[in-house]
């Protein structure tokens, strides 16, 4: 179980209206004008369940969210079934860039069986991509009052016939509807993660437990590139298809039976009338007694996430890795076949072992150092403000991926074609450390800010990664007339600018967050 313990604190009608604090003010919502202090982490919403216990985590801090008397509610699960499930939507989230990727060190084989050029053969990746991006806007709504777990089964469905008959496909044409296809299912598989992560765990826990789902979404293509150029070397190229079919069906199988409906309400009003608790079995396979009640699904849903981004401490992220993703993760998986291949005369296989071992080992680096390092910087400055937890001290870890990610990119730019083919992808290990420590910083900073909105908002971070496809049209072009120095030079300069105004919300971050006030759909998720 998580560490926890009980401590009772006598809380009167009178007392706990002065002592309720907020992280923000919404000023459509009746509050108490003796509020002086919107920082303060624990809100009054987060001791509703129980408002005469205040259970605290085992630095003494006032749990946050606090976890309802229920033992149905996963922030009361045992850790076995938290850790099986966290682990579960990482591999989900790992087998949609994995699906996508497999067939990239392939892709002149691809070319030449389809009777396209090798540039054209690019679609058929970016087409998932794409699709991987925008589904997610489809498939968060839909979690939110289905519930994760039947969306997510059928998203996996969905990803795995779009595998198989992608590897059928007679012709381009009808591939790239098959990539679609799968696209828009893999595209349900990554939504759910982060909101798994926010239902399962509590801020102080999220730096960890967010890193390890984030170290799952980067190194999906990475680990594909390991064994795509080899597989689509030795049985053909539709068995990088297949591959990715068979793997997520496997996924398909343990979910089934270790999956467990992780959508709770913590709405006040429910929490009290309530008196069924839910078993395991029924946390499966009863759909129906898991849609929380009273939840309504309306054509707005859709287009929530977007509401999202009138928020500066979920705009600026959002754009920040939107880059960082696409110049770190994406232009190197659609890039370094022809950058291989021209300089260093490398096949598809050695392409492949060459970009899966060099980012796979910088990703595993970076979140060896970012994923408790988040929570204990945390934990250092609660200790220095009044144990109070703010948002806002995620972001101070982040500032070394402004770092890394440039060098990286410089690095690369600077010796490829110029030195034997290590360094460059030692320029790739370093990119991918400082992109490990932004996306686990950003994924838990967003979610520590707006918690009830967790799957809105990694509903952009997913859009985030599908319009990284983008940097196919412009990378090698660009460096073929400026020279790869010129070019991937300009790219990091790109990224650090990018960052200025991540680095913004340390200082002011907490101000607007005060003066925009909180989303008011969700407020109980």
């Amino acid at each position: 179980m998580t560490n926890t313990r009980m401590e009772t604190v006598v809380v009167s009608k009178a007392s706990s209206t002065t002592t309720e604090h907020h992280d923000y003010h919404d000023p459509d919502m009746s509050t108490d004008t003796s509020i002086e202090k919107p920082t303060l982490e624990l809100r009054h919403d987060d001791l509703c369940s129980n408002p005469t216990e205040v259970k605290r985590d085992f630095h003494g801090l006032p749990l946050v969210p606090q976890p309802s008397r229920f033992k149905d509610d996963p922030l009361n699960w045992p850790s076995w079934l938290k850790w099986a499930v966290l682990i579960q939507v990482g591999v989900m989230a790992f087998l949609g860039p994995y699906n996508a990727a497999l067939i990239n060190p392939s892709l002149n084989l691809l070319a030449k069986a389809m009777h396209v050029d090798p540039k054209t053969a690019v679609y058929s990746t970016t087409t998932g991509i794409i699709m991987g991006g925008l589904s997610p806007f489809i498939w968060a709504p839909l979690s939110n009052y289905y519930g994760r777990r039947p969306t997510t089964l059928l998203a996996i469905f969905i990803t795995i016939l779009g595998g198989i008959s992608s590897g059928q496909a007679p012709h381009f044409a009808a591939l790239l509807g098959t990539r679609a296809v799968c696209g828009f299912g893999f595209g349900g598989m990554m939504s759910v993660g982060t909101a798994c992560v926010n239902d399962m765990f509590f801020l102080h826990e999220k730096g960890e437990k967010t890193g390890v789902y984030s170290i799952f979404v980067i190194n999906g293509a990475h680990f594909a590139a390991l064994i795509g150029g080899y597989l689509g070397e030795s049985a053909g190229w539709q068995w990088d298809y297949y591959l990715g079919a068979i793997s997520t069906a496997l996924c398909f199988l343990v979910a089934v039976f270790l999956f467990p409906e992780t959508l709770f309400s913590r709405d006040p009003e429910f929490l009290a009338n309530r008196t069924h608790e839910r078993t395991y079995m029924e946390m499966l396979f009863n759909f129906r007694g898991n849609i929380i009640p009273g939840r309504h699904l309306h054509a707005s849903d859709f287009l929530q996430s977007f509401k999202m981004l009138q928020y500066p401490s979920v705009l600026f992220p959002f754009w920040y890795y939107t880059w960082a993703w696409t110049f770190i993760n994406v232009m190197p998986a659609v890039s370094l076949a022809y950058i291989y291949t021209t300089f260093y005369h490398f096949k598809a296989g050695p392409i492949g072992a060459c970009l899966g071992i060099s980012l796979t080992i910088g990703s595993i680096l970076g979140e060896l150092f970012a994923g408790r390092a988040s929570d204990w910087v945390v934990y250092q400055m609660a200790k220095r403000h009044n144990n109070i937890r703010k948002p806002e001290y995620r972001l101070y870890l982040s500032t070394l991926s402004a770092i890394f990610m440039p060098a990286g990119l410089l690095i690369f730019g600077g010796t490829v074609g110029k030195t034997g083919y290590i360094p460059p992808l030692v320029g790739l290990g370093v990119g991918v450390f400082g992109l490990q420590i932004c996306s686990t910083c950003l994924y838990a900073y967003v979610s520590d800010c707006y918690k009830p909105q967790t799957p809105e908002s990694g509903v952009l971070f997913n859009l985030s990664r599908g319009l990284s496809f983008v940097v196919g049209y412009f990378a090698l072009p660009f460096a073929a007339k400026e020279g790869y120095l010129a070019a991937w030079g300009t790219f990091a300069a790109v990224l650090f600018v990018f960052f200025l105004p991540v680095g913004a919300l340390i200082w002011w971050g907490e101000g607007w967050r005060v003066r925009l006030g909180e989303p008011r759909f969700h407020r109980y998720l």
